[in-house]
């Protein structure tokens, strides 16, 4: 029996020109060098396992390997199967060396690397720390300059592994700037931040403000692909290709009010993606989860870097409330007596490209509004009364905790709202709001409301909910009543589908407290 088995595959040998191919296993077992704890995924699942070894098919498809650890961001890389099975030598004997390159190319013929040595993982994004403001990404924008646009391809993963440099990087033939405003990546983003806390998900309404809340700006300004086939693109031998991309990316982090707090740049290199397959589809798939890597691992450098921590928990805000001095307004007891009055006091507040509302306090050219409305303010600002008369203003002080500013026109002889500084404001009361919804043409529109209720909000200061009309441009406007008293001043709606008859406003006694302002 011994020596038919010998002659059988001697035989085997004379008329085969793939002994590697027919000697070698299907499956080669690798080690994988990885941080202790960690879990090893081969193409998304667990993979099959000999004597504590990854077995890999040899088939010359790249096999997707993903380590996960807890702690830790998923690392992702591409293996594939590249060096000559020592095997091949037998496939000399009848058809000599050169007809062993040419003929015994089958994807049993190759092994992979015996060992994949994984280095330290990198962090993942730090769990939100208690008492830290939420934040949320605003925008994740594309500006690529045609120069800032590169590409390369390697043809089979055996240069890839030996002289990944020797291709280089070119731009792509084109002489147009990518531009995108607003890009896929910011749901994603969000959903990686809400599961680390950073994002409210108990839909308290009143929770956004100054103190509570920040927001992220994200710029991608130079991307590099990297493409690997696994052999000559065009070619039998290719069974499929990869993607990595080097991003860089400028962060930048925001108050409520999108002003910026601190901006850093990030230069990152993603995981590869294999794209198992030859279609268009896989290979967008295997791209897209390249560059959502690549943002994403710039996001959890960016969040978790200490500046961006320190901001998180910063504080100082506390100390606004007693940073100004009394300011006593003095008028002389002729007040906006009745809704015809009121329109004559109040004002729009116009930039280039916005504009709000505002109303006197002042008969010497004091009006309120709302920090919102001029922290954008520029020379091109101004104050619009109903009469269409426009004076440019100063800011006298502002309030960026309570969204609340004073500011002052050279205009005399103004006849003021009168502001009520009775704590105890009746449920239910009618009142007005006054301003300049929506459009500036639409300039001190009246409509007609109730006070819905009062509602605690931060810092221990209070809203004032109504049912009034209230829309964009309505904000820094009066809420009053029919005789002109002022019980607060619009500040915010609540947006969305179904939701109708809720804004905010704040409290006139509020007003006067945190801007610490005598009115007499």
């Amino acid at each position: 029996m011994r020596i038919k088995a010998i002659a059988i595959l001697f035989i085997a040998i004379i008329f085969s020109s793939s002994c590697a191919s027919i000697l070698n296993p299907k499956y080669q077992k690798i080690e994988i060098q990885k941080e202790k704890g960690s879990k090893v995924l081969v193409n998304g699942e667990d993979p099959k396992l000999k004597k504590g070894q990854v077995a890999l098919e040899r088939n010359k498809k790249p096999k997707q390997i993903t380590i996960i650890k807890e702690g830790k961001k998923d690392a992702n890389f591409v293996v594939n199967s590249y060096k000559k099975s020592p095997l091949y030598i037998l496939s000399w004997i009848p058809f000599g060396i050169y007809g062993t390159f040419l003929l015994d190319n089958y994807p049993r013929s190759y092994n992979y690397d015996k060992i994949l040595t994984v280095g330290k993982l990198e962090s993942a994004l730090i769990l939100k720390p208690e008492g830290a403001k939420d934040i949320k990404i605003n925008t994740v924008s594309l500006n690529i300059k045609p120069e800032d646009y590169k590409y390369r391809s390697i043809n089979g993963y055996k240069s890839f592994k030996k002289k990944p440099n020797k291709v280089e990087l070119e731009p792509f033939d084109t002489d147009e700037e990518i531009k995108i405003e607003e890009s896929i990546f910011s749901h994603s983003l969000n959903e990686l931040l809400k599961n680390n806390g950073y994002i409210d998900t108990t839909r308290n309404v009143l929770k956004n403000s100054f103190s509570n809340n920040l927001y992220i700006n994200a710029n991608v300004n130079k991307v590099s692909i990297h493409e690997i086939f696994t052999g000559y693109k065009n070619s039998v031998y290719n069974k499929g290709s990869f993607y990595y991309v080097d991003l860089n990316i400028e962060w930048e982090i925001l108050d409520i009010y999108k002003e910026t707090i601190y901006t850093q740049t990030t230069e990152v290199t993603s995981g590869e993606f294999a794209a198992l397959g030859k279609s268009d589809s896989k290979e967008i798939d295997a791209l897209r989860l390249a560059v959502d890597d690549g943002v994403e691992l710039g996001l959890i450098k960016f969040i978790n870097s200490e500046k961006v921590q320190e901001a998180l928990m910063d504080k100082s805000f506390e100390e606004e409330s007693n940073s100004f001095e009394e300011l006593s307004i003095k008028n002389n007891n002729n007040y906006v007596s009745n809704l015809n009055e009121a329109v004559q006091s109040s004002v729009t507040i116009k930039h280039d490209k916005s504009h709000g509302s505002g109303f006197v306090i002042g008969s010497d050219g004091y009006i309120l509004t709302n920090y919102h409305v001029i922290n954008t303010a520029n020379e091109n600002s101004r104050v619009v009364f109903n009469d269409k008369s426009e004076y440019e203003f100063e800011v006298v002080r502002s309030s960026k905790l309570y969204d609340l500013a004073l500011v002052k026109v050279e205009k005399t002889n103004l006849m003021p709202f009168k502001m009520n500084m009775d704590k105890n404001i009746p449920i239910a009361t009618d009142i007005y709001a006054v301003g300049t919804p929506t459009a500036q043409d639409l300039s001190q529109t009246v409509s007609k409301g109730i006070i819905s209720g009062l509602r605690d909000y931060v810092n221990g200061s209070k809203l004032i909910q109504t049912d009034a009309s209230i829309n964009g441009g309505n904000s820094g406007g009066a809420l009053a009543t029919k005789n002109g008293l002022v019980f607060g001043v619009v500040s915010a709606k609540l947006k969305g589908i179904g939701i109708e008859g809720v804004a905010f406003g704040i409290p006139a006694y509020e007003v006067t407290d945190k801007l610490k302002l005598n009115i007499n």
